[in-house]
């Protein structure tokens, strides 16, 4: 009976648990089991710029972490032995169908563990999409669907409606909106 348990543990996504330096402790199998394991983890964020001043956001699937909630383009947990830009490059081509390089993501800051982010190691991308040339696929596991808004649009939406946002994803935008803006002391 033990080892019938531990196959089926481990067939499931390996993730590290990080300590405060982000370097990996421990292996945990499972996104449910992470969840339940105090510590840290790490996940990437992509904010996807859409030509034309506009922002896609995506609402999260039910059965999801922020089910029912607006969040970042591409969001996900980073995989054991998984570097964050290819977390980013898997989690969109996953979650958006969308199909990027190393060389289209730029790495805009690396947020620190607290319990708005759960925990997390989070980084942060942007990326710029061209809706002539990229069509999004939604997988409907992840995604319930998508919004392409003017960027203050978002910045209006966000500041009414900050509850129908993850946590994560309105700590990072504040940020990205802070560097964008060029305002100093942000992390």
């Amino acid at each position: 009976m033990y080892r019938a348990k531990q196959s089926v543990v481990q067939s499931e996504e390996p993730f590290s648990l990080v300590n405060k330096y982000d370097e990996h402790v421990i292996t945990i199998f499972g996104k449910h089991a992470l969840h339940a394991t105090p510590g840290y983890h790490r996940s990437v964020h992509v904010f996807v710029e859409v030509f034309g001043g506009k922002f896609l956001l995506q609402k999260k699937s039910e059965g999801t972490e922020n089910s029912g909630k607006w969040s970042s383009a591409v969001s996900g947990h980073v995989r054991y032995k998984e570097d964050y830009v290819d977390a980013a490059i898997r989690e969109a081509d996953e979650e958006l169908g969308l199909v990027m390089s190393a060389a289209e993501l730029h790495k805009v800051t690396k947020v620190s563990p607290s319990a708005i982010n759960g925990y997390e190691f989070s980084t942060l991308f942007t990326y710029l999409m061209d809706p002539e040339t990229e069509k999004i696929t939604l997988d409907p596991t992840e995604v319930d669907e998508i919004a392409i808004n003017k960027l203050m649009d978002v910045v209006n939406d966000v500041e009414k409606h900050r509850d129908e946002y993850s946590p994560a994803f309105v700590e990072l935008f504040n940020i990205f909106l802070a560097l964008e803006r060029g305002i100093e002391g942000v992390r």
